[in-house]
């Protein structure tokens, strides 16, 4: 019984003792071959920025500036305005298309069905005299 835990015992060292080769989490070996593989994560981003801050608005075209958007979602984004109900039975112009603002509080102003960077002009069209108001752009990832 001696003779069996002994060599039971220096069977395990020499298991243990015994080099292997081993791959390196990612990396395969072959003949002459091999490939790493390499994983990241990029967070999603999205921004909606427009240049001009406060406009003086009234009957007629007000020019709001350039409205940038940014996002790197791959599944795309939506910009959406929201706008108090003083500027309700105006049109929004982006890139000369109208939207209008039908009252409910909040348009669609672009969408992209992929990750993208572009600017649009923009333009609020009012037909009554409008002593003030507020318009805000958020940008949502899909």
């Amino acid at each position: 019984m001696y003779d069996r835990l002994v060599f039971g015992a220096l069977a395990s060292a020499l298991a243990l003792a015994t080099p292997v080769e081993a791959n390196a989490p990612g990396v395969e070996l072959g003949a002459n071959q091999f490939s790493v593989g390499v994983v990241g994560f990029v967070p999603v981003i999205c921004r909606a920025s427009l240049d001009a801050g406060m406009v003086p608005i009234g009957t007629g075209t007000a020019k709001l500036g350039t409205l940038n958007e940014f996002c790197n979602s791959p599944g795309g984004y939506r910009v959406v305005a929201t706008y108090s109900p003083s500027l309700a039975s105006g049109r929004l112009m982006v890139d000369g298309s109208a939207i209008e603002l039908d009252g409910t509080g909040s348009v669609v102003v672009s969408q992209s069905d992929h990750a993208a960077m572009t600017n649009r002009d923009l333009s609020l069209e009012l037909s009554q005299d409008v002593t003030s108001g507020s318009l805000d752009f958020r940008i949502e990832p899909l």
